[in-house]
């Protein structure tokens, strides 16, 4: 299985230049053009690149490489004291340290 290793905005880079390349080759009637920006399309959509993946590089950010680590684990709790204990009830956690004295 194929991690990512392709950033957010360099990704839609990506796709971006692949259409251009799909469309300049078929204009042109150059199919190396094309076919190159199919490439460029589909790094793009999966996130993917092998030369990257060569290197052992990434253009993702460290923000992008947490949420990909952690996937679903973290749950997005506002400030709410209401929101935040029944949060606490549902998950069973009745811990000292969340009672206020």
């Amino acid at each position: 299985m194929c991690v990512k290793n392709v950033g957010r905005t360099d990704a839609y880079i990506r796709i971006s230049a692949g259409l251009m390349l799909i469309s300049l080759g078929i204009m042109k009637h150059k199919g190396c053009l094309a076919a190159l920006g199919s490439l460029k399309v589909a790094e793009g959509v999966t996130r993917y690149c092998p030369v990257l993946d060569i290197f052992n590089c990434s253009t993702m950010s460290d923000e992008e490489l947490l949420d990909e680590a952690l996937g679903s684990c973290v749950l997005d709790v506002e400030e709410d004291d209401d929101e935040f204990e029944e949060l606490e009830h549902e998950c069973g956690c009745h811990c000292d340290h969340h009672a206020e004295a």
